[in-house]
Order: structure tokens, then C-alpha cells, then sequence
């Protein structure tokens, strides 16, 4: 059910008189950031603590690196001993196998073989692994 148009005429809202008052807009609007030299100045800050930084741990490395290096230098002449030794034993027991294979081998000037000893002469002992490839200077 709908009401009838009256013939009355219509009612507007009108401002009191005098008009609204006026809003502050400038009170409630906060500033947009900081301002552009404070921006400048924080960032340059951050970078420059950055590349601080950085040097710092490129200094404890270096340090790090040549206590390492000392470390290494220290210990070198224990570890060549070592692998001295190793290939001592590894060159006893392939003389002791050559000895027993090579028995009843004689030169063709008749002597016996001798373990260890080469057809080729260097003139410079190198280990076995590379001393027969070494030119002869």
C-alpha cells in the first residue's frame, strides 16, 4: 500500500543560518614523513654502518685465514714425516716382493738381479711412481 502525493510542497534541510562552521582540516591530517634530508641522512647511516661492518668481518677473516696458515706451516714438516714413513713401508714391501719374484733373474753380464736397482740410470733418484717417466738432463 503506497500513500498518495500530497499537494503540499515538499520540505528541504537547509544550513542554519550563518552557515556550518568551518572544519580545521590542517588539525587532523598528520605529516607525511620524515622529511627528505632525514631520509638522506638515514640511509647514508645505514651504509656506512654496513660497509663498517663488512671490513670488520674481513678483517677477523684475514686474521682467522693466517692462524690457519700458521696452523698449517706448524704442522707440515709432522705430516710430511708421516707420509715419508708411509711410503718407506710401501717401498720396503715392494723391494721385499721384487726380491722374491726376481730370485733367479741374472743380467746379461751374468750378475744377480738387485732389488730396487733399474735398468735406467737418471742420475737423480726420484720415488718410483714418477722417477722413470723424469727425462734425463
Amino acid at each position: 500500500m503506497s500513500l498518495r502525493p500530497s499537494t503540499a510542497p515538499p520540505i528541504q534541510d537547509m544550513p542554519p543560518p550563518g552557515g556550518y562552521k568551518k572544519i580545521d582540516m590542517g588539525r587532523y591530517l598528520p605529516d607525511r614523513g620524515p622529511k627528505g634530508w632525514q631520509l638522506w641522512l638515514g640511509a647514508t647511516t645505514l651504509v656506512l654502518y654496513g660497509y663498517y661492518q663488512v671490513g670488520k668481518t674481513n678483517k677477523a677473516r684475514v686474521q682467522q685465514q693466517m692462524q690457519e696458515r700458521k696452523v698449517r706451516y706448524a704442522l707440515y714438516p709432522l705430516l710430511q714425516a708421516e707420509a715419508d714413513r708411509e711410503y718407506m713401508e710401501r717401498e720396503l714391501a715392494n723391494l721385499r716382493r721384487e726380491a722374491e719374484i726376481m730370485k733367479n733373474v741374472v743380467d746379461e753380464n751374468g750378475n744377480k738381479w738387485v732389488p730396487g736397482s733399474s735398468p735406467f740410470f737418471g742420475g737423480q733418484w726420484m720415488p718410483r711412481k714418477i722417477g722413470h717417466f723424469m727425462p734425463k738432463w
